[in-house]
């Protein structure tokens, strides 16, 4: 391959151009050039003009070679212009392929500082394009950024709808995504029903509406598109039924322990004294005050307010007895409690050096202090090595094997769930209930829903008729959630991606830069290989330059949207541009 062969393939975009002259220059390379055309277009009237006015020099940054930053520095006219009737008299000639109007950088160079900057923003993208690119600062990134055009909504008919938090706990936007696409078509600076009604009627059209369970989503859907199907989000619904059941544990919490007689006795260790720690002073403390400051009327805000504390607290004090918060508080977990087998393993081969026992876990990870080893091994030696306890089963993991498949549940884990269903008979009705409303949600089996909530509101547990109730209030949601297909799981990938976009700029990010770099990143078009366009059965040119290819079967070429056979897929210039 000769020379001009190579840098034809190399820098295809200074074919248009004439290279004079390579110098250096400390760490970059200047090209001196000049255009190899004879005419230009007016940018007015598009006349082509060959007169020439003058000549002036442009320096123009271009993509870095070798790590070293490139610089063009062309030679350009300015020409007079043939139309009499045009408002311009000169104007000055843009290479085509390499230069725009006022342009610093060349069109290439261009289009990759814009992809750093849809990906990481302005610091780190400035960061980055020293040595890769061209070094330029961190506002010439956010300029391009927001000189982008916004992608274009078009005709939307499912949308999904979620919250998402400027700060968790206290502002909260909401994401409007195209289920059809998965991509994000909007961000609103706030989560209300005024501002999703707003929304949707000014996109009409939208005949389904993906949402969680929140109040204002529905009422928003309800006033802003009264014709749309509503449906409840399935993920939702289980989480919602997983409260319910822990919550039932909780109370019954006596059925997760063993009978006496199968518990296995464990010494106490000499640091656990009877005086209660701190939380758990606090807890005494604050428990019947609040439930006092709850039997006079006090709101959980109200309460919050008056005591400077979270409302989840609040709630978590108003709904749980004195006995079920101490356990909480008084079951603290030791660093040593992760070596303890390893510690009575090693004390019955007769190692009781503590000086030796604590070098030895330390080299396994240990992070505490060698005063905590000592503790530990003078109990053993005063009281004797403590049998191993029993596995601990926390409310928390009774009701993961209650809400998981029982084919996905061990032999160990089915035997433990049957002792604890046996042992309380609102446990049992709530577990009977829970895997048959999973099971309902799983097979959308919704027409089953009603003979469902009739049995939940008849059963004596008072968290399933509670349960119950709250489906009555979303009653046409959740039962197009057991239903049709449509899930809200696209949603909650965005706000994923959301969150990692908004933490990466250290939430100082202006909300129209936010909502900038979440709805266009979506936009940059993803390579399209050749072998997917020679497994179209069928294409012809289409008006915008492109492809208008009929797939045959395009499932795995084009994973990220859901393609069947004979869909129509616009292709141009080797790149996916959509369904």
């Amino acid at each position: 391959m000769l020379v001009a062969d190579l840098l034809a393939v190399m820098f295809p975009h200074l074919s248009v151009v004439r290279v004079e002259k390579v110098a250096r220059a400390g760490g970059s390379v200047a090209l001196h050039a000049r255009p190899t055309s004879r005419t230009a277009a007016c940018p007015c009237c598009g006349v082509d003009s060959a007169r020439v006015h003058s000549r002036y020099p442009r320096t123009v940054s271009d993509m870095a070679v070798s790590g070293q930053e490139t610089v063009l520095r062309l030679e350009v006219r300015r020409f007079f212009c043939r139309n009499e009737l045009c408002e311009r008299r000169i104007f000055a000639e843009q290479v085509d392929g390499l230069t725009v109007r006022y342009g610093r950088h060349s069109v290439q160079l261009r289009d990759v500082l814009v992809r750093l900057a849809l990906a990481l923003g302005g610091r780190p993208g400035a960061r980055l394009c020293v040595g890769l690119a061209s070094a330029v600062s961190r506002m010439t990134l956010l300029r391009l950024l927001r000189a982008l055009p916004e992608p274009d909504v078009g005709r939307l008919r499912v949308v999904g709808v979620d919250e998402w938090a400027f700060r968790k706990g206290r502002n909260y936007g909401t994401i409007l995504v195209d289920m059809a696409t998965r991509r994000p078509v909007d961000l609103l600076p706030e989560a209300t029903s005024d501002a999703l009604a707003a929304w949707l009627l000014r996109h009409p059209g939208v005949e389904v509406v993906c949402r969680d369970r929140a109040g204002y989503f529905a009422d928003g859907a309800r006033r802003g598109a009264p014709d749309a199907i509503q449906v409840a989000d399935r993920w939702h619904l289980l989480a919602n039924l997983s409260a319910v059941v822990e919550r039932v544990i909780s109370r019954c919490r006596s059925c997760l322990r063993d009978k006496p007689d199968d518990k296995v006795r464990v010494l106490p260790t000499p640091e656990a004294t009877s005086t209660p720690g701190p939380l758990a002073q606090r807890i005494r403390a604050l428990q019947p005050q609040i439930q006092r400051m709850i039997a006079k009327g006090w709101t959980i805000s109200a309460i919050s307010r008056e005591l400077n504390l979270d409302r989840k607290t609040v709630r978590r004090y108003a709904r749980r007895d004195l006995d079920d918060l101490m356990s909480t508080a008084t079951d603290r977990g030791s660093l040593i409690d992760a070596f303890v087998p390893y510690l009575r393993r090693r004390w019955g081969e007769g190692c009781v050096n503590a000086a030796v026992l604590y070098t030895e876990i330390t080299a396994q990870g240990f992070r505490g202090s060698r005063q905590l080893v000592r503790r530990r091994i003078q109990h053993w030696r005063v009281a004797g090595v403590p049998a191993e306890p029993p596995p601990t089963v926390t409310p928390r993991k009774a009701t993961g094997w209650i809400m998981r498949r029982p084919e996905e549940l061990t032999d160990r884990e089915q035997e433990h769930l049957d002792r604890i269903l046996r042992r309380s008979d609102h446990v049992a009705v709530t577990g009977r209930l829970a895997a048959e409303f999973a099971l309902l949600l799983r097979q959308r089996r919704g027409h089953e829903l009603e003979a469902w909530v009739r049995q939940a509101e008849t059963s004596d547990v008072t968290e399933m008729r509670g349960f119950a109730t709250a489906l009555r209030r979303d009653w046409d949601a959740v039962v197009a959630g057991l239903t049709l297909s449509h899930s809200n799981g696209p949603t909650e990938g965005n706000v994923n991606r959301l969150k990692l976009i908004k933490r990466a700029m250290f939430g100082r990010a202006s909300f129209d830069l936010l909502r900038r770099r979440v709805l266009v990143t979506e936009c940059v078009p993803e390579p399209i290989s050749e072998s997917t366009i020679s497994a179209c059965r069928k294409w012809h040119p289409c008006s915008s330059g492109g492809l208008v290819v009929l797939v045959e079967d395009a499932a795995q070429s084009f994973p990220s949207a859901d393609i069947e056979a004979g869909d129509r897929c616009l292709v141009g210039d080797g790149w996916w541009q959509g369904v």
